[in-house]
Formats: structure tokens, sequence, C-alpha cells
């Protein structure tokens, strides 16, 4: 079976289990799954489960991220550790370059950008401390089939007992693609424009997968547990969520890992059909739509994680203040859930 193909320049199907990503080859035997069997699916929370074999498991799961094995994994696409380092490093460099500064010069102002570093520093340290815990990664790779957490790497501190990871068999599959997407968005004062890329993995299945659809949904209503603090407790959580469902029968998946999705279709395709394709899409210009259009390309703001922009885009299409905004946004996510 021959790959899809789209996309200038990211894939060459003109011979036979040939692929080249990015300018990388890979050879590779393009072969399909057996057919399927079907074992039942569990719910999203406090449920025992038994150690997970991914041999003999050939149906969509959901399961622990503690039930991942190990062993069996060959590749793992986590948060970039070095990235994080770098820029705490430069952070840190830039305090104290400021402190030395205001110190030999007696610039007070020097101090004050000194503290704001610090104080920068300090939020950023918990989203450095999270990549190096075992619980970064967002993709593993076996020999049968995909672990997607879609669990954020930074809610690390959310119940390990928590179905957090969905087992997807490559037989289950029926295409991967890679969309590099480039958005057109409003800026903050909403007074011009923005450009944002992002690119996203997309895994076609061959059926409906509704117990995905909910446990992503389960996951974006689930209460942050408290933690114990040196000042008493809190609870917080962050709203990131790197996976959702584009279609009834589509993972998306955002992309924001190492290794690139140069490499992870190199791998998938020996499994199963890839393609690239980009997009542009158009946020600023929805007044000539409809409002059903208009909620629809909200609501895609939404669920792929920019609420803030979809805040901003409904204030400007409707006249709504802030709190008007983020309710009516919140209402559009409750919709569509329901």
């Amino acid at each position: 079976m021959n790959p899809v193909n789209s996309g200038p320049n990211a894939f060459d199907g003109d011979a036979p289990g040939r692929v080249i990503v990015k300018g990388e080859e890979v050879i590779s035997q393009f072969t399909m799954g057996a057919p399927r069997s079907s074992t039942p699916t569990s719910s999203h929370r406090d449920v025992a489960l038994p150690e997970h074999d991914y041999r003999s498991r050939t149906a969509i799961e959901l399961i622990r991220a503690a039930d991942v094995p190990d062993s069996a994994v060959a590749a793992t696409f986590r948060y970039s550790r070095t990235s994080a380092a770098v820029v705490a490093g430069l952070m840190l460099s830039a305090g104290g370059a400021l402190l030395a500064v205001g110190r030999l010069q007696g610039n007070p102002f020097a101090y004050y950008l000194a503290a704001l570093v610090f104080v920068f520093l300090w939020i950023y340290q918990s989203m450095v401390l999270a990549r190096f815990r075992p619980t970064n990664w967002l993709v593993r790779v076996t020999d049968r089939g995909l672990y997607i957490k879609f669990r954020s790497y930074l809610n690390h501190h959310f119940p390990d007992a928590d179905l957090a990871v969905i087992y997807i068999p490559f037989r289950e599959m029926s295409l991967a693609r890679v969309v590099r997407e480039l958005q057109k968005t409003l800026d903050t004062d909403g007074s011009g424009s923005s450009l944002r890329r992002r690119t996203v993995i997309e895994i076609d299945l061959k059926d409906q997968a509704p117990q995905i659809e909910q446990a992503l949904a389960a996951e974006r209503d689930a209460q942050p547990p408290k933690v114990a603090r040196w000042y008493g407790s809190s609870a917080g959580r962050y709203r990131h969520y790197p996976v959702r469902m584009a279609t009834p029968r589509t993972v998306a998946i955002e992309w924001g890992v190492v290794p690139g999705p140069a490499t992870f279709l190199g791998m998938m395709a020996v499994h199963t059909p890839v393609e690239a394709s980009e997009i542009t899409r158009d946020y600023t210009a929805l007044g000539g739509l409809t409002q059903a259009e208009q909620e629809s390309r909200l609501l895609e703001l939404t669920e792929s994680g920019q609420e803030t922009d979809a805040v901003r885009l409904a204030r400007s299409l409707y006249g709504f203040d802030f709190r008007e905004a983020m309710r009516f946004i919140e209402g559009l996510a409750g919709r569509a859930k329901g």
C-alpha cells in the first residue's frame, strides 16, 4: 500500500515504501493491521485495573499512566528539558547581571528590573521542574500501537489512579497526518492582528471513539487536588490540554514535543498511511459569517487551548465586556460537551 501524500516537499511517494520527511529519508514497508476485535472500555475515573499488557490489547483503551509498559516503548516524545533549562539559565544570568549593574552604578531601576526577572523565574521554575519529572511525556510508540497521554505534564499533581492515557492499536488507525497551521488572530488590544504557527498531529481512526471524547471532557472538568504548601494548602491546575477530538474519528495532538513530527511520521509510516498538509486559519474576518459559523470558529480556538484568543474575538464580534465574553465562551464549550 502506498502512502497518501500532500504538502510541499513533505513526502515522496513515487517509490513504494519510501517516504521523505523534511529531507530525512525513511525506508519502510507500508502495512495495515489485522482485523479488529473489541474489548470493553473503562470509565475515566476511580477504576482499579490489572497491569496493562500491550501485547494482548487489540482495541482502543483508557489506562493509567503507571500502566504504560516502559520496556515495550520504542520511542518517547516529551517536552524539551534542554530548552526549558536554557531559558531558566538565561533568566538567572540576566537577573544576576542587573543586580551587578545596580550595585556598581547605584542604579535603583536595575534593581527593579532584576526583581521582575526573578519573579518571572520563580513562576517559570514550576514548568522547568515539571519537565524533569517522569510524567513529562506526550506520546509513546510501541510496535503495536500508541500511548497518548492527554493529561498535561504540568498537572502532575493530579491523582495517579486517574485514567489519563489513551492506547490506540495501529490496526484501529486509518491515517496519520501532520498539519502545519498558520493562525491569524487579533492582537491583545484588538487593533491589529498577529500570526501564530502551530503543528498538530492528527490520527484518523477507522471507527468513532466516544470513550475518548468522554475522557477528554472529564479531564477538563476534573477538580484539582489540594497540594500542601509551606503556607498551608492550595488547589490549582494548568489549563493545558494537548489532546482533543477534531472530529468523532480524529484525535488531534498539539505537537510541542521532541523529537519533531518528522521522526514521529517516519515511525508511523511502517504501520499506517501518512500525509502532510498546511492550512491557514483567519480568525480576524468573521464578521461576514453567520452566528453559527462564528461560534464554530470560536469553539475551534477554545478546544485548541486558545481560550484567551476566543474571548478577545467574542468581545470584538459581539461587543461583550470581559466577563460576558468569558461566560459566552464557557457556554459554547459546555454545549459542545453536551
